[in-house]
């Protein structure tokens, strides 16, 4: 992640998981996970408008929550992310989600998705999918998994998305 985020064409966008965990732990939390939401659809679009692709990623800090606690919080911080591509998935031209639950909840929840197409594997063990959007585009997914590839992977996924070379 961190040699996609200092490519100067990728806007780093970071969801605070304090901020996130204060906002969904509080009462009457909807008008406030609304803002919360607003303002990175703001920011992801305004990186669109500026020709950047937007890296929406969640910072590591350390929650200390019992398991079962971590496990439901950092499922409640995949399905927002996934509330996130639902509102943006006819604005962007390809998706790379890292993350086994996280892609998981992107597809099923965010996307709605019955089913993929499975078009191969862009690197070994990290598939290309595309589903069929309502307005009759392909949106192609790499759905990359946290525990392959090597440090330049998503850098060199990006570049052949973005037609900036092959590798």
């Amino acid at each position: 992640m961190n040699n996609l985020l200092e490519i100067s064409n990728c806007n780093p966008v970071e969801v605070d998981v304090f901020e996130f965990f204060k906002i969904t732990s509080s009462d009457n939390n909807q008008k406030r996970r609304n803002l919360f939401k607003n303002k990175f659809l703001k920011e992801i679009r305004f990186s669109f408008e500026k020709g950047k692709t937007p890296v929406l990623f969640t910072s590591r800090k350390f929650m200390s929550l019992d398991s079962s606690e971590l496990f439901n919080f950092y499922n409640l911080l995949a399905c927002f992310i996934a509330e996130l591509v639902a509102d943006l998935k006819y604005e962007i031209g390809y998706l790379i989600s890292k993350g086994g639950i996280t892609t998981n909840l992107i597809l099923s929840k965010g996307l709605n998705a019955d089913y993929v197409y499975l078009e191969g594997q862009i690197l070994t063990g990290i598939s290309v999918v595309t589903q069929n959007l309502k307005n009759g585009e392909k949106l192609p997914i790499v759905t990359h998994p946290g525990n392959i590839g090597t440090k330049d992977s998503l850098v060199n996924i990006w570049k052949v998305f973005e037609n900036k070379n092959n590798f």
